[in-house]
């Protein structure tokens, strides 16, 4: 118990330490990188993205402006065009599809602004901005507060941080990362491993196909989860003193309950029912041909 404690806080404490690296690094960059665009933009304004490929960081600030700063290959250029109350859209343009160098921007917005960017590769680094976020195959990082967050890709991984009312996050391939303070969350994966570590969330919805789901928190009062898979696992590792009532099943799985005696029928479906503290939360999982783990730490 006690070791896992301190594995635990490890973790905590180097997510801490990487995430206040990310905001001196994106500082220190910023501050050197040549400026590119510069203009008036009120916050709450959109604002719409197309970077293929290299990274951006995108970081929310209390200014009414939007600041462009960092590098583009002498293959492509910027396209920026719009107005501080309409919004803009900002393109990166390959002319040369053959050339190998990549863009690298950091871009500051305000705070309250709605970001819509999509990604062929690029790696998106994202802090105090909410909004749509897709890429095919990059790595998206997103931490910070913000209204909602709608995040999508199709090979590449996924790692929210994040406080916010709403979140949506799904990737077919990709390991998908859930912490910080999220309220009402949807995470989907259909071969990527699914870790969900936040105690905040009071409405969750975890699917995946082949993918394993692994939830690693307590559980909030009157929260309401809903776990399902195709042929994945599903890992619950809930504190001793959880509250919650539990409705487990799989088809052609198999129940391992590591909080009390109580085992599935041995024939049929395999469904367990089992209340733990005063069951002030409702946790249902479903699975088809994957093992249904629950445990204490």
């Amino acid at each position: 118990m006690l070791a896992e404690r301190r594995v635990v806080a490890l973790i905590a404490i180097s997510a801490l330490i990487s995430l206040a690296a990310r905001h001196v690094n994106a500082q220190g960059a910023a501050a050197n990188e040549p400026l590119l665009r510069a203009r008036a933009l009120r916050a709450g304004s959109p604002v719409k993205m197309f970077v293929p490929s290299g990274s951006v960081r995108l970081i929310g600030w209390d200014r009414d402006s939007i600041d462009v700063r960092g590098q583009i290959p002498a293959s492509a250029q910027l396209l920026f065009g719009g107005s501080d109350s309409a919004g803009y859209k900002l393109v990166v343009e390959q002319r040369d599809e053959s050339a190998t160098k990549a863009s690298r921007l950091v871009i500051h917005m305000p705070r309250k602004s709605q970001i819509s960017i999509k990604t062929a590769d690029a790696l998106v680094e994202v802090t105090d901005v909410g909004g749509w976020f897709y890429t095919v195959s990059g790595r998206i990082r997103i931490d910070g507060a913000m209204a909602s967050l709608d995040v999508e890709a199709m090979s590449g991984d996924i790692d929210l941080d994040a406080t916010t009312p709403w979140a949506r996050a799904k990737t077919g391939k990709g390991h998908l990362v859930v912490r910080g303070s999220p309220q009402d969350v949807d995470a989907s994966t259909i071969g990527g491993t699914l870790d969900i570590a936040a105690a905040s969330i009071m409405h969750g919805r975890f699917t995946s196909v082949t993918g394993d789901i692994h939830y690693a928190s307590t559980i909030a009062p009157h929260a309401l989860f809903e776990f399902s898979t195709h042929s994945g696992t599903v890992d619950l590792l809930l504190p001793h003193d959880v509250s919650a009532r539990l409705e487990l099943s799989t088809v052609d799985g198999e129940i391992d309950n590591g909080f009390t005696q109580l085992r599935p029928a041995a024939a049929g479906v395999h469904n367990l029912q089992l209340s733990l503290g005063s069951g002030a939360a409702d946790v249902t999982v479903r699975t088809f041909k994957g093992t249904v783990r629950l445990r204490a730490r």
